[in-house]
């Protein structure tokens, strides 16, 4: 199938980032040490007592940092000490065997210990965040106070006026009240809006990184960018925008002198990635692609990290500007949505120039896997595009195969193969 040697040319500024994500998870640990209040959050809550400067960590985000430190299989043998079951949500597992490993002193890394929280926030995008929840209160009891926040996703767009409504009165009724109560101050707006202010800024400038994927040859991959997504979420910082910087000047020097992501001269292969992008597994994964010359060019996940930031309004009440982002405007707890996953991938194919789609399917986050088969079939019906189902996970590395997804890999490249003879 390849007889050409095809060589991983990462971009120079992703090698930045390690020291950045390192220093931000030592000061949760830090931060406890001083007798500062810290505080657990899941889902796109994050923002919120972080703005108030209370050092806060992110479920996903831990779990990526985490699962890159290559702390995972650790952590979920805590787990699995403290009687969770396999099956359960990997993200889970890593916080409730950290609580494990905290309480009882098993062994874990210790660049990835989490301190215990002052404050427990639950954004509620799926079912597994209530089994999280009563999870890790079995386990600490009444020491850590637990807020819970209902974020539904949409069904339908006529929904989201309403469902962006229900979620700011709980915002501004349960939410923001037990951050004051834990500060002892009333909620800051104005430091909010400023963390939209730092994010809008960096959400521009990535916007134009993306841009670049769309050269062929491309000079990034989406694992590229996906090492940088945290300074969008849950490490909104000025290091952040010097970063971003830094890429779109390292893209731009590249694109001039045409030089690719993949060596000796460009990838044979572009690839959409649908889903979780696999953190334990990210350089197995892209030495398994790059073999055959095809590299991962964008994904519907990746893409829902703050893509409008027009909508971002610093004139507006910061409230409704969170509910403009992710529910009324840019409907960002749509995107994972199956109902309107199509009409994302479709226009991803056609603006990127997709041979091909993988659609990740993860073993322990079923819920986002909802309607891959669906959407496979109609986009190969409709774009002639084929695609293939990949079983794994995102961090537990018992359901990652590398046999078995190097051949449904050499099965979508025998069909992009096929089609282009035609």
């Amino acid at each position: 199938m390849n007889s050409k040697e095809y060589r991983l040319n990462r971009l120079e500024t992703t090698k930045l980032v390690g020291k950045i994500f390192d220093k931000h998870w030592a000061e949760l640990r830090e931060a406890k040490q001083k007798g500062e209040k810290v505080a657990w959050c899941s889902g796109p809550t994050v923002f919120f007592p972080q703005s108030q400067g209370i050092k806060s960590h992110f479920m996903a985000g831990y779990s990526a940092y985490c699962a890159g430190r290559g702390a995972a299989e650790q952590v979920l043998e805590a787990a699995e000490a403290a009687g969770e079951l396999s099956e359960t949500c990997s993200y889970h597992r890593l916080h409730t065997g950290m609580v494990h490993a905290v309480l009882t002193g098993y062994r874990v890394k210790e660049e990835v210990i989490l301190p215990i929280p002052d404050l427990f926030i639950i954004g509620r995008l799926c079912p597994e965040m209530s089994h999280y929840a009563e999870a890790l209160f079995r386990r600490l009891g009444k020491k850590v106070k637990v807020v819970g926040v209902d974020l539904p996703p949409p069904r339908k767009v006529e929904d989201l006026e309403a469902l962006g409504e229900f979620v700011e009165n709980q915002i501004r009724e349960v939410l923001i009240p037990a951050i004051e109560e834990l500060t002892g101050k009333e909620f800051d707006y104005e430091a909010l809006r400023g963390k939209w202010d730092l994010l809008k800024k960096i959400a521009e400038v990535r916007n134009k990184c993306w841009e670049f994927f769309k050269l062929k040859p491309t000079p990034w991959t989406l694992w590229d960018y996906g090492v940088g997504m945290g300074f969008l979420f849950y490490a909104i910082k000025p290091e952040g925008l010097e970063y971003w910087n830094k890429v779109y000047e390292e893209l731009k020097e590249r694109a001039k002198n045409n030089v690719p992501a993949i060596l000796p001269d460009g990838e044979k292969y572009r690839l959409y990635w649908d889903n979780w992008i696999p953190w334990a597994f990210l350089g197995k994964t892209i030495r398994l692609l790059v073999k055959y010359g095809a590299v991962p060019i964008f994904g519907r996940y990746p893409y829902e990290f703050f893509p409008h930031p027009e909508y971002i309004n610093l004139s507006k009440d910061p409230i409704k500007t969170w509910v403009d982002l992710f529910y009324v405007k840019a409907k960002q707890a749509a995107i994972m949505m199956p109902e309107f996953a199509y009409e994302t991938i479709a226009k991803h194919v056609e603006e990127y120039r997709i041979d091909g789609i993988i659609f990740f399917s993860t073993r322990t986050c079923r819920m986002w896997n909802a309607g891959q088969r669906e959407i496979l079939n109609r986009i190969e019906r409709e774009y002639g595009i084929p695609g293939v189902i990949i079983e794994a996970d995102m961090v537990d590395s018992r359901f990652f195969n590398e046999a078995q997804i190097e051949l449904r890999l050499q099965t979508l490249f025998e069909m992009i193969d096929a089609r282009r003879k035609k």
